[in-house]
């Protein structure tokens, strides 16, 4: 990596110059009286382009090879989150039609990602939607609302003793990987491009914070899943549930962190993620008070109670998580 000091030259009309390296300059194709991209960043420092090189970076495509192995829908998901363009999946075998179906089956948890061609020994995978073309936070937000919406209807399904809508809540899951993929692997062209951090309406530094919320988030529709397959197995033992009662005042607070910890988020709001922090201590008050009465339950029905507890404590925990990028930014 080329890294020199280059003295500043004022110029009596006040101005500032400073000469690029020649064998930059050479390798670059630059002669004199072309122009160069010239970008201040968040840190201060300038990053500098060739107008060519700016001119073309749209157009260009980022392509990676992978084997096909049993590995497959790893492999896919990890090029993918890491920004490739094109994925090319080759065997130095012919590729069965089991085999194709399982890589276009790996392809469905991923926005954008379609079979472009196929050959005896080859299947290319392209991400045709641009790095931006829908706003990171906007992703965000939807994110959280499907998380939300998830865990209301988890406890729904438990107020209402309907087993097909704790089931349709445990499916939502897949939508909400899809658009956690999706936010990571913008994270991840934003930080490796800073110029595009801009467009995407958020800081370069940004994009750590950004990275653990959406993480977080996502969590919350694990543990929605887990409160939903379990109040499916509640249903399924046919009693009736005497502390119905302390699990939505647990559901209803930790409803209300979460709401809170990400409108803080959102707006850096410092008061108001202190706001959730505090309570915490309220919902694990209201927890270990519910652990106390499962255990007067019969085994089987503590034991799904009990999780459905443990996962409502899990996303309040969370909501601190998310309140904490805030306190401590």
């Amino acid at each position: 990596m080329l890294s020199q000091f280059r003295k500043i030259l004022g110029t009596k009309s006040g101005s500032f110059l400073v000469a690029v390296p020649k064998s930059w300059a050479l390798k670059m194709k630059i002669k004199g009286g072309d122009q160069v991209l010239v970008e201040e960043l968040d840190d201060g420092s300038l990053l500098i382009k060739p107008q060519h090189e700016t001119e073309n970076e749209s157009e260009k495509l980022s392509e990676t090879t992978i084997e096909y192995s049993e590995t497959i829908e790893r492999d896919v998901l990890g090029r993918y989150l890491m920004g490739y363009d094109i994925i090319r999946v080759t065997s130095p075998f012919k590729i069965t039609s089991d085999q194709k179906e399982r890589i276009k089956k790996a392809i469905t948890s991923l926005i954008g990602v379609e079979v472009i061609e196929e050959k005896p020994n080859e299947v290319v995978l392209q991400c045709l939607l641009s790095p931006l073309a829908v706003q990171l936070k906007t992703l965000f937000k939807r994110a959280y609302v499907i998380a939300q919406q998830m865990h209301g209807d988890s406890m729904m399904a438990l107020l209402e003793r309907d087993v097909e809508l704790a089931q349709n809540t445990i499916k939502r899951d897949e939508d909400l990987n899809r658009i956690y993929f999706l936010i990571v692997r913008q994270l991840r062209t934003i930080i490796r491009n800073p110029r595009l951090a801009d467009k995407a309406g958020i800081k370069l530094y940004e994009c750590l914070d950004y990275r653990l919320a959406a993480k977080s988030i996502e969590s919350v529709g694990d543990e929605a899943v887990s409160i939903a397959a379990n109040v499916a197995e509640l249903l399924s033992l046919g009693q009736s549930l005497e502390i119905e009662s302390e699990v939505v005042e647990l559901s209803s607070l930790v409803d209300r962190m979460l709401a809170e910890a990400f409108k803080a988020f959102m707006k850096s709001d410092y008061a108001l993620a202190s706001e959730v922090i505090k309570l915490s201590h309220k919902a694990h008050s209201i927890a270990n008070s519910l652990n106390v009465k499962v255990l007067k339950l019969p085994p089987k029905l503590a034991f799904h109670v009990n999780s459905i507890a443990m996962s409502l404590k899990i996303i309040g925990d969370i909501s601190v998580d998310i309140a904490d990028l805030v306190v401590r930014s």
